[in-house]
């Protein structure tokens, strides 16, 4: 008979198909935020290698870390898209601030997204190529500090509005 009130109480947990935005098939997740910060530290560790490769002279193993980086940036971006801003955007439907501050962070992002990416197409070559060498470190220091910058926006302000739907 007193068993049952020493069991231990399990944690409610959230599961990623329990909270969808009224209206839409699209789902609450709740590692969204720590998996998108830790793409967001795999690009940052990438970049550091290859700023790192790049002032070694190394530009085999620059061009081989570009590509990680364009692959892992395409994925997070996709991840973004897909599960962040369209989530926000229903959710945050009749919130005419928070709406417009979604819409203007996708567009910068968008533009910081074709930047970068032609960015990496145009060094894909980097290895065999002086020319591109020598440009190298001034454009990759942009590219750096513009997403160093969205970075930390995102992580202090974008990202601190998702919530599961109430």
């Amino acid at each position: 008979m007193f068993f049952g009130l020493f069991k231990k109480k399990s944690k409610s947990v959230i599961s990623e198909q329990s909270y969808a935005v009224s209206g839409t098939n699209i789902h609450y997740k709740p590692n969204l935020i720590s998996n998108l910060k830790d793409d967001h530290a795999s690009l940052l560790n990438l970049y550091g290698s290859i700023k790192t490769a790049s002032e070694s002279g190394h530009y085999k193993k620059v061009a081989e870390f570009l590509s990680i980086f364009r692959d892992e940036l395409e994925d997070h971006l996709l991840k973004e898209n897909i599960n962040l801003y369209i989530y926000l955007t229903h959710q945050l439907k009749g919130d005419a601030i928070n709406t417009g501050l979604i819409s203007k962070f996708r567009k910068e992002m968008n533009g910081i997204a074709t930047l970068t990416l032609r960015f990496l197409e145009k060094y894909e070559s980097i290895e065999a190529n002086f020319d591109l060498q020598r440009e190298f470190a001034e454009e990759f220091a942009a590219i750096g500090s513009a997403l160093g910058k969205r970075i930390k926006r995102e992580e202090s302000m974008l990202y601190t509005l998702y919530a599961p739907p109430y």
